[in-house]
């Protein structure tokens, strides 16, 4: 598909703008992030230059500030896990791979509560519009996870948090920072069971698949070294990627028994850079196509594949 959006985003913009005005929206059906992934950014455009046009940018940057009104798709859900801001900048820049988005952000944490974003497109550059709409979803990510986002500057201009009278200036709003307060929330994952470290490591990598997960960010929560948790699991005869698969393969599992959740963004809610691999790992955990095991599991023939 040439030319493409978000399904769940396209959807929450058409919500708030509504909302706010509902002339914007007119002749322009809300999108249905249940019953595909991605659509055409024909409409994301159309709504995007209306609120620009009737509101300015303060409407479009406020959107971000009602990701709690969302509609629950996995990827928010995969999004709204993570532990800290670096973890949600990691996901969101491989959600924008994943999807071979045109447009796609850098996002680089400067220092101790403070993101650097840069906007860069493979076409047609990014519309003012378009970045604005972008900047505020991401401030609003930090919010969504528990942290304080306290500032967000765009082309020198430090702009009110509630966004209202926004003025970023004679700028295209590709490169804006964000400031936020607030402590990590390693501390909110859950607590490993007392049985075999396997299960335990698992439960652990269960409780965010979405994340890029490295044996040494399992290795600190479990209270292990790198090599004590390699030998330990060595022992019982398993090894850190194949527990890894195996938690994918849970949260794929669950998800696929949702019907309506689509199959490219289950593949990037269970941790994978790219529906290739997702396909692949799951085909050779399951002996079958997730599309397959959609159909059967469908149909009420098949119990859990992964214990």
């Amino acid at each position: 598909m040439t030319g493409f959006t978000s399904t769940g985003l396209l959807s929450l913009l058409h919500r708030v703008l509504e909302a706010a005005d509902p002339g914007l929206t007119r002749g322009i059906d809300r999108a249905d992030p249940m019953d595909r992934a991605i659509t055409s950014e024909a409409a994301k455009r159309s709504l995007i230059d209306r609120a620009m046009t009737a509101h300015g940018p303060g409407l479009l940057l406020r959107v971000g500030l009602h990701l709690d009104e969302a509609d629950e798709t996995p990827v928010l859900t995969v999004l709204r896990r993570s532990p800290d801001p670096q973890v949600i900048a990691a996901k969101w820049m491989r959600l924008e791979r994943y999807h071979h988005a045109a447009h796609r952000t850098v996002i680089d944490i400067a220092a101790p509560g403070l993101w650097r974003c840069r906007r860069h497109s493979e076409t047609t550059p990014a519309s003012l519009g378009e970045n604005l709409l972008i900047a505020g979803i991401l401030f609003g990510l930090l919010k969504l996870a528990g942290l304080r986002p306290e500032t967000l500057e765009i082309g020198g201009h430090l702009l009110h948090p509630d966004f209202r009278g926004a003025d970023p200036g004679r700028t295209d709003g590709a490169c804006f920072s964000i400031r936020w307060s607030g402590s990590s929330r390693d501390a909110a994952l859950p607590r490993p069971r007392a049985d075999r470290l396997s299960d335990r490591l698992t439960d652990l990598l269960a409780a965010d698949p979405g994340r890029s997960w490295r044996i040494d960010d399992a290795a600190a929560p479990l209270a292990l070294s790198r090599r004590s948790l390699q030998r330990k699991l060595a022992a019982e005869g398993r090894s850190f990627s194949t527990l890894l698969r195996r938690a994918r393969m849970r949260e794929a599992v669950r998800l696929l028994g949702q019907d309506r959740a689509g199959l490219a963004d289950i593949g990037y809610c269970c941790g994978y850079a790219d529906q290739a691999h997702f396909h692949r790992d799951f085909r050779r955990a399951a002996n079958m196509t997730p599309k397959t095991f959609r159909a059967i599991a469908a149909r009420d023939q098949i119990g859990a594949i992964v214990q």
